[in-house]
């Protein structure tokens, strides 16, 4: 087998053992890119206004008052803390849920967060919050599209040369010019 055969068959493989992870990237680098401060890419974050009985004045909120409160507005998921974030309002924290009370008039903000399908994993992965062997694999990734792009280089032909230098050149200039601008 002669080295542009082999290069061929090396570089057709290697793609294909690249597809899945490079649109990964691909979906999760897009959704990361157009994060905004309304769209958490990775949780969906829902506000909901409710009331509860008002607490009296002088009361001091002990586990009772805090399971009345849920009880009220029908949370029912796995406690996990409770604050007073001023003489007026405490903070109750259940799983996947935030609930702020005024105690004096019984308002309750709830902030519900659940996983999006999906876009969490794929930016699980893309911000790599595994670490360790996740960043072992995304090495390995990388150095694979750094042989899918110079291997392909040694497959154009020469009816395609001239073509393949300009696409290659501007490849380069994208990424520079943006540096310039930006810097």
């Amino acid at each position: 087998m002669n080295w542009r055969k082999l290069n061929y068959v090396l570089h057709r493989d290697i793609g294909f053992l690249c597809i899945g992870l490079t649109l990964l990237y691909a979906v999760s680098g897009v959704v990361v890119n157009h994060v905004s401060h309304d769209f958490n890419p990775s949780y969906k974050i829902v506000k909901v206004e409710s009331s509860v009985e008002p607490i009296p004045d002088g009361t001091s909120p002990d586990m009772d008052i805090v399971s009345n409160i849920l009880d009220q507005v029908g949370e029912h998921g796995k406690f996990k803390n409770v604050a007073m974030t001023s003489p007026d309002n405490m903070r109750i924290f259940v799983e996947g849920n935030t609930l702020d009370v005024q105690l004096s008039t019984g308002a309750v903000v709830q902030e519900k967060v659940t996983k999006r399908p999906i876009l969490f994993e794929l930016n699980y992965l893309q911000l790599n919050k595994p670490k360790k062997s996740w960043t072992i694999a995304a090495d390995i990734y990388a150095v694979l599209l750094g042989f899918l792009a110079i291997s392909g280089l040694f497959m154009i032909r020469k009816k395609t040369m001239k073509r393949g230098i300009v696409l290659t050149a501007a490849g380069f200039a994208i990424p520079v010019f943006f540096l310039i601008y930006l810097l």
